[in-house]
């Protein structure tokens, strides 16, 4: 289903912090140590992740090593997988008229980029993150399909590199196939390697983006600020209604780093039910 900008639940706009940022090895992640419990608190997510990126501590899981489908939590690795192959973000690539069509008659998220024009894949992997534009996921795909290279195969064999055990993926855009899934436990090794690079964090990071043709993409990830002390720097939603809601946030407290993956909630957008943003807000103000 189409996936519309939101505003989280009490939020403000993640302004006065962007100074703010991860500032974590993402080397490390082999050696995390496992403490996990799950939260004595009810969430309407089925499955979740909260990981402590300063001491490299699990801290709660529930049902992460479950098979799930990502909805365009997918988008992360194949932002990953396009910065770990393209030295040059400032090559150009585009989507043609036709395949837009079929974006649209899917019901796909777009970031509404102009069509047969060349953008940098630098602005493409903005496209692809903040509105979570399926349009800019065939560009992506596009650039290396006239080089001879299926980007969905790569998106596979990187998964496997990181150590993804329990992903198999057949699309860049996360639009549902019974064949396309992940657990929490691969999507967090995914988003920790998109971290590594600069230019991932700071998409990943970003409220908007400002195109080369004067296009601004902007996502619905907002500061879920229920302290002076947590702060929201970012983060990524998926929905379908075979996935349900998704939602990964990274963010500070006190000065220490984390991330919080939540998965398979059971909300729908066309019923005004927005339970992945619920359950962020949730763990934000039962844990701080």
């Amino acid at each position: 289903m189409k996936k519309i900008l939101i505003c989280l639940l009490a939020a403000t706009l993640l302004c006065s912090c962007r100074e703010q940022s991860f500032k974590i090895d993402t080397s490390e992640i082999n050696v995390l140590t496992d403490n996990a419990t799950e939260l004595d608190f009810k969430l309407h997510s089925d499955k979740y992740l909260l990981v402590d990126l300063s001491d490299f501590i699990i801290k709660y899981k529930h049902r992460s090593d479950v098979i799930m489908y990502p909805a365009s939590l997918t988008k992360v690795l194949t932002m990953d997988t396009v910065l770990n192959l393209v030295e040059d973000l400032d090559e150009t690539s585009y989507v043609t008229y036709e395949q837009v069509e079929a974006l649209i008659e899917e019901d796909a998220s777009l970031a509404y980029i102009k069509r047969d024009y060349p953008y940098s894949l630098r602005d493409l992997l903005y496209a692809l993150i903040l509105p979570s534009g399926a349009d800019a996921s065939l560009a992506l795909e596009n650039y290396f399909s006239q080089r001879g290279i299926d980007l969905v195969e790569q998106m596979n064999i990187h998964a496997q590199q990181l150590g993804c055990t329990n992903s198999h993926f057949v699309n860049t855009t996360g639009l549902h196939d019974d064949d396309h899934y992940t657990t929490l436990d691969d999507l967090f090794l995914i988003v920790m390697d998109t971290l590594k690079f600069a230019e991932g964090r700071a998409i990943i990071e970003s409220l908007h983006h400002v195109m080369d043709d004067g296009l601004t993409v902007s996502t619905g990830i907002r500061s879920l600020n229920v302290s002076a002390n947590t702060i929201v720097l970012g983060g990524k939603t998926g929905y379908t209604p075979e996935a349900g809601q998704n939602i990964v946030i990274l963010y500070k407290n006190r000065g220490k780093s984390y991330m919080l993956l939540l998965g398979n909630a059971d909300g729908s957008y066309l019923r005004d039910e927005y339970w992945h943003y619920e359950d962020a807000l949730t763990v934000l103000q039962q844990l701080y």
